[in-house]
């Protein structure tokens, strides 16, 4: 993810491009989301920074960050923003929801990540999955051409039998070419606190078929 920092303020800059570098986001022109505290007409996404609320907040401000924070929460602050942005459907608020479940009761819950070099390839695993998951279980696009699957009540063992079910039926349709799939699989687990804690785990299982 990359973002454009555009504050006045030097020393409230420094800071800021050290906090979203440990996020993970990238300095660039080019960006996904501007940082800034003018509240002028942008053409892309807009985190204000700002002591005060503006009572009109224009479409495109994703959230108000108040400057005098300290770092770890503006940290957080940013890890969410930067989570809105890499999954913005509502899969991802269901996904939320099961977590914070998840943790109070102690009920098991997995989510599995496929992504495909194009959009076509898939629709058609969308449609194997309709066959595949039960009525509790959520899936939906994030892009086009990925799919999140969020499993409740599932170990990680459960979601791992599910994703070799669905590979096979993959493996055994019609193709003109050779599909890529990339996966990654994971399990909500004690160590976790946030969401973001279950998504890093997530990306750092990504596997190529």
């Amino acid at each position: 993810m990359k973002v454009k920092i555009d504050l006045e303020d030097e020393k409230l800059r420094e800071r800021i491009v050290k906090i979203v570098q440990e996020v993970g986001f990238l300095i660039n022109e080019s960006s996904d989301v501007i940082i800034t505290d003018n509240l002028k007409e942008q053409d892309r996404w807009m985190i204000l920074v700002s002591e005060n609320v503006p009572e009109n907040i224009p479409e495109g401000v994703l959230d108000v960050i108040d400057p005098r924070l300290p770092d770890f929460l503006l940290r957080k602050k940013f890890e969410m923003v930067k989570v809105y942005l890499k999954f913005p459907s509502g899969i991802l608020s269901y996904l939320e929801d099961e977590f914070e479940k998840s943790k109070r009761y102690g009920f098991p819950l997995s989510v599995i990540y496929l992504f495909f070099e194009d959009d076509g390839t898939a629709r058609r695993v969308y449609e194997i999955l309709r066959e595949l998951l039960r009525s509790s279980d959520r899936f939906d696009f994030l892009k086009r051409n990925e799919i999140m699957i969020v499993l409740p009540g599932t170990s990680k063992e459960g979601a791992e039998r599910l994703l070799k079910r669905l590979k096979r039926k993959f493996l055994r349709l019609d193709w003109t070419k050779q599909p890529i799939l990339e996966y990654g699989i994971a399990q909500v687990e004690d160590w976790m606190e946030t969401l973001e804690d279950l998504l890093a785990s997530l990306e750092s299982s990504l596997r190529r078929l």
